[in-house]
């Protein structure tokens, strides 16, 4: 796969997986969601859910199909129809890496 103009510091994979993601509202209270993953890269993750999370939030994520539990930081957060598509960046030593 060539990266040539390709300003993301990770290759990123296609994937369509379950995904759980917790975190907690502006007020405290815990909020859960569950989406798909879109694609995802030693760093972060896309992911479409149903509902918005504010940009700099953090949140939990699960994910068994990419093996993956841990940290995230909302970056960015776009509506698309009645979806939300979420840029996630792994926190907390989270990383990611392709089953060889």
């Amino acid at each position: 796969m060539s990266r040539e103009g390709e300003l993301r510091r990770h290759a990123r994979a296609e994937t369509s997986s379950p995904i759980q993601i917790v975190w907690q509202d502006r007020n405290g209270a815990d909020r859960f969601v569950n989406g798909r993953s879109l694609n995802i890269s030693q760093a972060g993750m896309r992911v479409e859910v149903s509902a918005p999370i504010e940009k700099q939030t953090y949140v939990t994520l699960q994910c068994a199909a990419l093996s993956l539990h841990g940290a995230a930081s909302v970056r960015t957060c776009a509506r698309k129809g009645a979806k939300y598509i979420l840029g996630l960046e792994f926190s907390g030593g989270l990383q990611w890496k392709p089953k060889t």
